[in-house]
């Protein structure tokens, strides 16, 4: 028998729940000398909030005069990060949810200048929220009036994509630039002074700025701390808490309708390419100062064959690790783990040093080393046991 078509949201948010209100003496997030017992004003750990920006001028991305949205990041107060911290809150399609709510302008916002690479928009939206968003303690379900496990509504997704697009129109970065004459050109350069004074002097602290291999302006971070909820809270700027890697002079501001000129050798194109996710490398991952290696399970061992590991450039930054056994991921205790069942998480790697981190922590550790034939887990950061090292790939 067919079943009658039922709306969205009357079978998955049958109501909008009232957010949870907050006092206006909340403390300014990583501040607090005391624990603030109210989470849901009060976020943590992520209380440092970072928007961050895209210039991707090659294939060009979003209006030509605008930098693109790429998310809001709660990172914690020690420049470490939670990722994908609620599997059962996060959702498939952002851009469904926000239609059969009526939320017609912010989606006609993001589909304006919160822009993919490869064109398909809801794919990051889905990303940013199940990354991002899910780990933000003010925004958990329960603080709209219901628990995390029986809560049917949306609203706290929508508060996500809303707050995000209206703190990003705060930070008009292109408009900003070219006020102090620092205008796309394919001819001029910039040194990173003038580009890090200019958007400094109008956010009012420093900013972080990237460049790509070609020493291109790619991305602009402005970090914040949060006095209240992310639902109504105030953003409060403050200095970055990263270093440009950027060149000092020579940094390139390339329009998004630049055409790159043709190559007339082999070797690297002018032009950088997105990430397609088909890059990667490939070895043992070895704990730096210690014996033995990690196995295809994510764990220790010092007998036996090394398992080697694929490290492969994901989407949006970072890079998914995987071994024979599937990919790799932290799981809720801290501890590495690969398998069949395990989703995909985001790692660092450093490049010239070798070295896998995950969540911005940068060292590994385990409550000991492996005897004979002895797997042991292996936590990320540093705090989780009294042997520590360095994953090297």
């Amino acid at each position: 028998m067919k079943l009658p078509y039922v709306p969205f949201l009357e079978v998955f948010a049958p109501t909008l729940l009232e957010p949870h209100q907050c006092p206006v003496d909340t403390p300014l997030s990583c501040s607090n000398k005391t624990e603030v017992v109210d989470s849901c004003c009060f976020e943590f750990p992520g209380g440092i909030l970072l928007q961050t920006q895209f210039w991707d001028y090659y294939p060009p991305v979003g209006p030509t005069d605008m930098f693109t949205l790429h998310g809001l990041w709660p990172d914690n107060c020690d420049g470490s990060y939670e990722q994908f911290c609620d599997y059962s809150s996060t959702i498939s399609s952002a851009r469904r949810i926000l239609e059969e709510a009526g939320e017609g302008n912010l989606l006609d916002k993001m589909n304006r200048f919160w822009k993919n690479f490869n064109g398909d928009d809801d794919y990051l939206w889905v990303h940013e929220f199940n990354k991002h968003g899910t780990c933000m303690s003010t925004l958990k379900p329960s603080c709209y009036g219901a628990s995390s496990t029986t809560s049917t509504s949306y609203q706290n997704v929508i508060d996500f994509f809303q707050r995000s697009v209206e703190l990003f129109e705060t930070l008009p970065t292109y408009q900003w630039l070219v006020e102090d004459g620092i205008v796309p050109s394919e001819v001029n350069t910039y040194s990173r002074k003038q580009i890090e004074d200019s958007l400094s002097s109008h956010f009012g602290h420093e900013v972080y700025v990237s460049c790509n291999k070609f020493s291109a302006l790619q991305e602009v971070w402005y970090f914040h701390h949060l006095r209240g909820s992310v639902i109504s809270g105030d953003f409060v700027p403050i200095p970055a808490m990263l270093n440009s890697r950027c060149p000092q002079q020579g940094i390139k501001f390339l329009p998004k309708n630049f055409v790159p000129p043709r190559p007339t050798h082999t070797g690297d194109s002018p032009i950088p390419r997105p990430t397609d996710g088909h890059k990667y490398y490939r070895g043992h991952l070895t704990p730096v100062g210690q014996p033995g290696c990690i196995i295809s399970n994510g764990r220790w061992y010092t007998s036996g064959t090394c398992a080697t590991f694929n490290l492969i450039q994901a989407p949006f930054g970072g890079y998914n690790l995987k071994s024979s056994k599937g990919f790799c991921a932290v799981d809720k205790e801290g501890y590495l783990t690969c398998g069949s069942q395990v989703t995909a998480r985001q790692f660092q790697y450093d490049k010239s040093s070798g070295y896998v981190s995950f969540g911005g922590l940068k060292g590994w550790s385990a409550e000991t080393v492996p005897g004979r034939f002895k797997q042991v887990p292996v936590a990320a950061g540093k705090d989780g046991g009294a042997v520590t090292f360095e994953l090297h790939l």
